[in-house]
């Protein structure tokens, strides 16, 4: 193969994002839940157009989410201009199974079309969301930044008020820390600035908010040095808080009544937020009911981690339960995924790494006090999926249970007093995750770095209720693309691999080997390997680990299609 020929195929493999189904079928399924979450639909693109079915969990059923021929058919005739039912000219529907019918934009206009007698014609929508409000679970009302502020917008007659009218510059309502909000990056997709982080309430009559402090942070200066309009290099300043600063971005939560425009602030100190919104990150949130909210607190040196309970209408804050340790103590097995912590009716399912794996601890959610331990062994929760109190069982995934990759997710099962541990999904593949609404249900894909993704709807006891897709990478193998191999090192082992010596793709690394057990690193490969290419280090390398986990995903990604998982921790500033 050619060096031109090496290029081509790596920006195919590149664009995969862009391009869904292009090398790939039916690897990712994205469902969208309607008739009150009972039933999905879900596309699958083929590179030149898509399909779109209908699932319903309950019935056992999958089938055409219409006649696609028949529609094109009629959308040809009301609109005047031809439609191939092999690549139909809109990407989402909105059912609306009353009228037994569909609605969509297509052809620069928006139609319905009714499934009886398969008869489209047009309809008047309502203005499309714009990417910069965040809207009510009813749907009714959303809330947008507006200077300082936040302001809401009724959605049926375009009414707006304020929800509060004292932010002002480097304190303001709803932004993350500015350091996440780089305009110039942000100006190359479209978006001024991004949308505000917040929570709306179950019933969506109240907004959870924080107001962002940074009037201490130091300011930082970007060179922009190609300016879009090719004009001269623009400076652009932003609050940017550096290792070792004494001052950091701070968040100090509101919660905001939109219906009677009251401000109820957090009687408590303001979180820490040296990089990301805690609402964004999913550290403060509603109970299901909205008569609480909850949120995680942790000093500079991460070595407390606190749950809070805040009253929604006095802003009074109670302690729930804390952990303290010598190192750092997480909630989580990654940076930037959701904590694992379960609010209950009387309890709280806390993750802890407090024997030196990470598992779930029960702890009364009145008094604090520990209940015991639910789960243990020497694996890792990654998190929890569902909680059955009648039952009293906890749903979850966990990593570590499969010999071959510590890395692949496991679907578990455990009481919640510690007993009766066991797999739902027993086998070796990797298990991604997608809960039904009411979580009675959950459409699993199950893959590994070398098996195509196999993606079905299981109820809790493991069953399949479902057979949805099964990937084809036909395409992709075409093109050269060979799937990646796991290599394995002894023990407290210390080398540097050349990873993906293929035509496609061809990287280097170093892994640090953790003492504990062998160590497995995935690599892509192609036989036989006729030359090497220079590797280019970034300046600022990152950690040996993260180089690792950044080879390793884009190779993974080559064939799952998901998307890159969250980067490992750094030290906090």
């Amino acid at each position: 193969m050619t060096t031109d020929q090496d290029y081509q195929t790596a920006e195919q493999l590149l664009r995969r994002p862009a391009r869904p189904g292009e090398l790939v079928t039916a690897d990712r399924i994205r469902p969208q839940w309607t008739d009150g979450g009972a039933r999905f639909w879900y596309a699958v693109s083929d590179g030149a157009g898509r399909r779109f079915v209908l699932a319903d969990p309950a019935a056992g059923t999958r089938e055409p989410a219409f006649d696609h021929a028949r529609l094109a058919a009629a959308l040809a005739d009301a609109s005047g201009q031809p439609v191939d039912p092999q690549a139909l000219p809109f990407a989402a529907i909105d059912f609306r199974p009353a009228a037994n019918a569909v609605e969509f934009h297509a052809l620069g206009e928006y139609w319905r079309c009714g499934l009886d007698g398969y008869v489209c014609e047009r309809a008047g929508s309502a203005p499309p969301a714009s990417p910069l409000e965040v809207t009510s679970p009813d749907g009714r009302v959303a809330v947008s930044r507006r200077g300082h502020d936040l302001w809401a917008r009724s959605l049926s007659d375009g009414r707006e008020w304020p929800l509060t009218t004292d932010g002002e510059p480097a304190d303001q309502y709803g932004p993350g820390p500015d350091c996440t909000a780089n305009t110039a990056l942000l100006t190359k997709i479209g978006l001024p600035y991004l949308p505000p982080a917040l929570a709306w309430s179950p019933d969506s009559t109240k907004v959870l908010a924080h107001r962002t402090d940074e009037r201490e942070v130091r300011e930082t200066h970007l060179v922009q040095a190609r300016p879009a309009d090719g004009g001269a290099p623009l400076l652009h300043t932003q609050r940017y808080a550096y290792p070792g600063d004494e001052h950091v971005p701070l968040a100090r939560l509101v919660v905001l009544d939109v219906a009677e425009g009251t401000v109820v602030r957090a009687q408590a100190d303001p979180l820490l937020m040296p990089q990301l919104s805690p609402i964004a990150t999913k550290w403060a949130w509603w109970a299901p009911d909205g008569t609480a909210v909850y949120y995680l607190d942790r000093p500079r040196d991460l070595r407390t981690l606190t749950l809070h309970r805040m009253d929604p209408a006095t802003g009074e804050v109670t302690t729930v339960l804390g952990e303290s340790g010598t190192t750092r103590v997480e909630p989580n097995q990654w940076a930037y995924e959701p904590p694992i912590v379960e609010i209950l009716a009387d309890e709280v399912l806390w993750y802890s790494q407090r024997d030196g794996w990470g598992h779930l601890y029960r702890y009364d959610l009145h008094t604090g006090a520990l209940l015991g331990q639910v789960t243990s062994g020497e694996w890792a929760v990654r998190q929890i999926l569902h909680v059955d109190e009648t039952e009293r069982v906890v749903y979850f995934t966990a990593s570590g249970l499969v010999e071959e990759d510590p890395y692949r997710r496991t679907v578990c099962r455990a009481a919640l007093d510690g007993s009766g541990f066991t797999k739902v999904t027993d086998d070796d593949l990797d298990h991604v995750v997608t809960l039904s609404p009411g979580r009675d249900c959950f459409i699993d894909s199950a893959s590994t770095v070398d098996t195509p993704p196999v993606t079905t709807v299981r109820d809790w006891s493991g069953r399949v209720l479902i057979h949805l897709e099964r990937a084809d990478t036909s395409r992709l193998t075409a093109t050269g693309w060979t799937a990646p191999e796991r290599e394995c090192r002894p023990v407290g082992h210390l080398s540097s691999i050349p990873f993906a010596r293929s035509s496609s793709l061809r990287a280097a690394t170093t892994l640090s080997v953790s003492d504990r057990s062998d160590a497995g690193s995935t690599c892509g490969r192609s036989k036989p390997a006729p030359r090497r290419h220079p590797l280019r280090r970034h300046p600022h390398a990152p950690s040996a680990t993260l180089r690792a986990r950044v080879c390793l995903t884009r190779l993974r990604d080559a064939i799952r299609g998901r998307g890159r998982p969250p980067r490992p921790r750094r030290s906090p500033p």
